[in-house]
């Protein structure tokens, strides 16, 4: 079985079940109130009391045995209400502990990135003459020997292959990076805003500020924002607009809505494999009895260059996403629903993996779109999205290895709430090789397939995940289904495919 764990969705914290506990044990308390109440007035019926006139003594024992059972119900009820006020206050300490772990471990990172980069302001006149007499003649030397052919002579009489060295180094840095996500994620969250906030001479308690501003680095998004800012002084990751319009899509649209995850996943795939830019499709479904459904897909990313052309599915939108900015693939979501004519009662699920998940979550957190959108399902894979506030009323299912870097690029966990179900699964490539849909596959292409650093983030390597965890009846993803089932039953009645390109 592959491991994976589970945060969010439908099921009991360790706080939740104190404060449901809690709930018990009040509801126990009001019980045995009511009881005690009602006894005593039964006390005062007319019957009752004529019946104790011709036995007096029966009627002292009978009162003192009331007074005994009243004094003892009254200690029982206090000492049950004090226990679900210790119940309470255990949940309320376990909620603020746990906040406040992650606030001082996030403060001590955020004021370690600020001492680095006072650091490096105070000592830059010393270092940078440093890293020039050390690091130019080595990149002379290196060029020198690459351009002389000298690279091959090194080679054969020392064995040392440049070229390959400087492969090794940078493939041993992107595992490095990527098998540490976590580590790598709280560094973009809290190290590198204080290193630029130290840097720039800023206060060091601006780093504490909260909301969604890019006045000063002080998370992954204003960090973001600020590279952004200095991307487009050099023309780079600029924004633009779009043209939308119906395509052929790169695939044959399907007959049958999606079986399950693994069906759903692989055409969410298919919006961008082997393209030079991705497209978004809708499927119309209409289930049994007579419900319209819409399952929209957006691409993931298709063009790493920082220079803006006519590709949606680029950098540029990634960062602009990041950032908090409307994107062009945000854009043309919108324009494709409305093609589609899509009612504002009709429900529609978002799928997305990586840009394509960014953008979902995006839109899903969007009340502007949700006004006339009626998402009620989001399925991201390996996306960051921690930064949306996804509508509460929408069921969000998101699956991430643990060892992608992508997923941690915002600094964050996806919200652990009951309509978000975040599935992270340990990243074992000896295990994924077992996969059911990589059978057809031979050792040579698995061995291609997850020999790179970051594989982890690899389209195939996440449906590898799925289709195993599918096979071991993984209790998450057949919850979603299950709550979802509407969008995995009855026929396609259209597919819709767009294309569109920058302005």
């Amino acid at each position: 079985m592959i491991a994976t764990r589970t945060a969010g969705g439908p099921q009991l914290k360790i706080d939740d079940r104190a404060d449901s506990s809690g709930d018990d044990l009040q509801r126990i308390c009001g019980t045995i109130g009511d009881l005690t109440a009602e006894g005593s007035l039964a006390d005062f019926d007319l019957a009752t009391l004529l019946t104790q006139v011709p036995a007096p003594l029966t009627a002292l024992n009978l009162d003192a045995a009331r007074i005994a059972y009243l004094h003892q119900s009254a200690r029982a009820l206090i000492e049950l209400e004090a226990t679900v006020l210790a119940v309470r206050a255990a949940a309320l300490a376990y909620r603020q502990a746990e906040k406040g772990i992650s606030d001082t471990f996030g403060g001590l990172l955020d004021y370690f990135g600020y001492v680095t980069g006072r650091v490096i302001a105070i000592t830059l006149p010393v270092s940078i003459p440093i890293g020039i007499a050390v690091g130019a003649p080595i990149c002379l030397g290196v060029k020198f020997l690459d351009a002389t052919g000298l690279d091959d002579v090194v080679a054969k009489h020392f064995g040392i292959d440049l070229a390959q060295t400087k492969a090794a180094a940078k493939e041993a840095f992107v595992a490095l990076v990527f098998e540490n996500s976590d580590v790598s994620g709280a560094i973009i969250e809290h190290v590198l805003p204080g290193i630029v906030v130290g840097f720039v001479g800023l206060p060091p308690m601006v780093l504490a500020a909260e909301g969604d501003h890019a006045l000063w680095p002080h998370d992954s998004s204003s960090m973001t924002a600020w590279i952004l800012g200095g991307a487009n002084m050099f023309g780079l990751l600029l924004p633009s607009d779009v043209e939308v319009w119906r395509a052929k899509g790169i695939t044959p649209a399907d007959d049958q809505p999606p079986r399950d995850i693994e069906d759903l996943y692989g055409r969410e795939a298919d919006r961008h494999r082997g393209a030079d830019s991705g497209q978004v499709r809708i499927e119309e479904i209409t289930s049994p009895d007579g419900t319209t459904r819409y399952i929209v897909y957006v691409p993931a990313t298709t063009d790493w260059s920082p220079e803006p052309g006519q590709n949606t599915t680029d950098l540029t939108t990634n960062v602009q996403a990041m950032a908090g900015n409307d994107t062009v693939m945000a854009e043309m979501v919108r324009r494709a629903i409305a093609d589609a004519n899509i009612g504002s009662d009709a429900e529609v699920m978002l799928v997305g993996y990586s840009q394509g998940g960014i953008t979902a979550g995006s839109l899903a957190a969007d009340p502007a779109f949700l006004a006339d959108v009626n998402v009620t399902a989001l399925v991201t894979v390996g996306a960051p999205i921690s930064d949306f506030p996804v509508d509460e009323g929408i069921d969000v299912l998101s699956i991430e290895h643990e060892q992608d870097l992508v997923p941690d690029l915002d600094g964050n966990e996806n919200p652990a709430e009951d309509h978000w179900s975040t599935i992270t699964v340990d990243y074992d490539p000896e295990q994924l090789r077992q996969a059911p849909n990589l059978k057809d596959k031979t050792d040579a292409e698995l061995d291609d397939l997850f020999s790179s650093a970051g594989a982890a983030h690899s389209s195939a390597a996440y449906s590898a995940s799925i289709g195993l965890m599918l096979a071991g009846g993984h209790a998450g993803l057949n919850r979603f289904t299950a709550k979802n089932s509407g969008f995995f039953t009855g026929d396609i009645k259209q597919t819709r495919d767009y294309q569109g390109k920058r302005r």
